[in-house]
């Protein structure tokens, strides 16, 4: 699959540390300057690393306005879209609930080309069709990349599994076929579950594509056993981004990723970095042990 084998995570730039809310806090003050993102952005690229998973968090466009301003951002780095940002809706529905939610986000508000989207979605709104309404979110969360080059685009790992969990296969196929029609995108899905995934999608005959799972050494997040996934890792038809590479901070570099290349078949991680220190650190160790 015509992916990048290292992928810039973006967790720091919305000051999200699963293991230190502190240092979380610190992450989110430097990245809230703009011109700290592009800097770690532009040192990526320096490290040959032209891929960035970015997440339709509600400072987006701040971070994809700057991308298409400069010109070497723009030529350069593929995105790697993974939506929604399920806080923001959590947070939505929990200042105006749910109903009204989802009202504003249909609404298309703050959304640039709304007709576009509103002719798209409006069979659904009269049909009830949930499908093409869910069709619709996905447009207003892909607004923000426009003139962008997305290589591809991720079901959130929450509701990948939400409907994993309820056998939801027409959702997750109207997902990809929706991602690979409308937007030409690698239509790729995020789990903590991933030998349950993998099996459901060989069971509804998905397509082989994209699994963003937790893959590291000290077995965090990866269900429903290191060992279990390690076997569907080496089996499985589907290609797998590794994410938690690092499980939160506490693994170096290179333990992390010796772990990871004694693993068969796995190529591809992202991974999110907060200095140049650490950036160059990191994606050497990625190198030596992956290839």
């Amino acid at each position: 699959m015509d992916i990048d084998r290292i992928i810039l995570g973006d967790n720091q730039f919305w000051g999200v540390n699963h293991a230190s809310q502190d240092k979380g806090k610190e992450t989110a003050k430097k990245f809230g300057n703009i011109e700290e993102v592009e800097r770690m952005l532009l040192t990526a690229l320096e490290h040959g690393v032209t891929g960035v998973m970015l997440s339709t968090h509600d400072r987006i466009y701040e971070i994809t306005d700057m991308m298409r301003k400069d010109k070497r951002l723009k030529k350069e780095m593929a995105i790697y879209v993974n939506l929604p940002y399920i806080i923001k809706y959590i947070r939505m529905a929990s200042e105006a609930g749910i109903v009204q939610s989802l009202k504003n986000t249909l609404g298309g508000q703050g959304v640039a080309g709304s007709m576009r989207f509103a002719l798209r979605s409006a069979r659904g709104v009269v049909t009830g069709d949930y499908l093409s309404l869910a069709n619709r979110l996905i447009d207003i969360e892909m607004s923000p990349f426009h003139g962008l080059n997305v290589r591809a685009v991720f079901l959130h790992n929450a509701l990948t599994d939400l409907a994993l969990g309820y056998g939801m296969g027409t959702v997750l196929r109207n997902f990809y076929d929706y991602v690979e029609s409308a937007y030409g995108a690698i239509p790729a899905f995020g789990t903590l579950n991933l030998v349950a995934l993998d099996e459901f999608l060989s069971d509804i005959a998905m397509p082989k594509t994209l699994i963003m799972t937790a893959v590291n050494k000290n077995g965090f997040l990866m269900n429903p056993s290191k060992a279990r996934c390690e076997e569907t890792i080496a089996n499985t038809g589907h290609t797998i981004l590794a994410m938690g590479t690092l499980a939160s901070g506490t693994l170096a570099p290179d333990e992390a990723y010796q772990y990871l290349g004694s693993l068969p078949r796995l190529q591809h991680v992202v991974v999110g970095v907060s200095t140049q220190q650490h950036a160059a650190e990191t994606f050497k160790a990625v190198r030596k042990h992956l290839g």
